[in-house]
């Protein structure tokens, strides 16, 4: 934690005290005090390594969620790609989060001072689901069920997938129209074929179909029926003009976003061109000012270089003074 956390509100001893019912009496039958701030003790907040909570939130990520689907497995319907999707959702980031802020943990955790307690919320939610992994079982059921399989997530388990019983559908459209039903009667032809009838409780054929295949013939039945029983309702839909200028509505309404879209791709290609053309230009011109700088360097090294050649020529081109003459002189003698 940091210093200001410190000065400005209560210990986490103080807070335990004061939680309320009914989240308090709950804390109270999983945490003590001093495991409760194991428990939300982050690593960054001890020096040494080794120390914090990293266990209790392996274990919340794969213990505890394992115990859930061992739940979901025992007790809920669907297969197993449905209970692989519960199970995600059960365990979304976003809902982890929000029981951090229901449980009210942020004034127990502890953590460094430059951890971002924010953006990790979801790790100290997990860390108490570690915890409740190693409960005895009667608690910790109690836990997933009131935390995990709570009402919040209710609509998981009513899912109902797409009706894809033709024949149903047909039936439907029958019944809502004049009140009959319909059913599929099979038989077998002359030729060996199986023989598929939509029949309605009046005892009109609608229509009928033959297949090798007993299951195939009934399908080509179903379709047949549905086919025949929605045309009229069809015809009279895409005759009605209301419906024509709701369609032409969309599709105009489409064809605005699909240009507004393509104009915002342009404006942004352009944009980046753009910013582009200019970081080049600036890369271009900053090579430019050191490359005239480094001609200006060299041309001032060139005159320095001539001056001094030429001053040590000139002290070559001298004429030696009487003084150094004599003095050469007396060496050689």
């Amino acid at each position: 934690m940091n210093e200001e956390k410190h000065t400005q509100q209560p210990s986490p001893r103080d807070n335990f005290k004061a939680w309320e019912d009914p989240l308090y009496n709950d804390l109270r039958k999983i945490f003590s005090r001093s495991r409760l701030r194991e428990v939300l003790t982050h690593s960054s907040f001890y020096e040494k390594e080794g120390k914090g909570n990293s266990r209790y939130v392996f274990a919340g990520m794969f213990v505890f969620k394992g115990q859930v689907a061992d739940v979901l497995y025992k007790y809920f319907t669907g297969d197993g790609t449905r209970l692989q999707h519960i199970l995600g959702n059960l365990f979304q980031k976003e809902r982890l989060e929000r029981m951090f802020d229901a449980w009210r943990l942020k004034q127990f955790v502890r953590a460094g001072e430059k951890f971002d307690i924010a953006s990790h919320r979801h790790i100290f939610v997990y860390a108490v689901f570690g915890y409740v992994s190693g409960l005895e079982d009667d608690m910790r059921n109690w836990f997933i069920s009131k935390y995990i399989l709570s009402d919040e997530v209710k609509h998981l388990f009513t899912h109902r997938k797409r009706n894809r019983d033709i024949l149903a559908q047909a039936d439907e459209i029958v019944r809502q129209t004049d009140g009959r039903r319909l059913t599929l009667e099979m038989s077998l032809t002359e030729d060996g074929l199986h023989l598929a009838q939509a029949v309605l409780s009046d005892g009109t054929t609608l229509c009928e179909a033959t297949s090798k295949s007993w299951r195939y013939a009934r399908t080509k039945a179903s379709k047949m029926a549905l086919n025949l029983l929605a045309t009229p309702g069809r015809k009279a839909l895409l005759s009605n003009p209301e419906y024509q200028a709701r369609v032409k509505a969309k599709l105009e309404e489409e064809k605005a976003q699909r240009a507004q879209a393509i104009a915002e791709r342009d404006a942004a290609k352009e944009a980046l061109r753009v910013k582009k053309d200019e970081e080049r230009a600036a890369v271009a011109k900053a090579r430019d000012a050191k490359r005239r700088a480094s001609q200006a360097e060299a041309k001032k090294r060139r005159v320095e270089n001539a001056a001094r050649a030429a001053a040590k020529a000139a002290k070559e081109n001298r004429p030696m003074s009487v003084r150094k003459r004599r003095h050469l002189e007396d060496k050689k003698k």
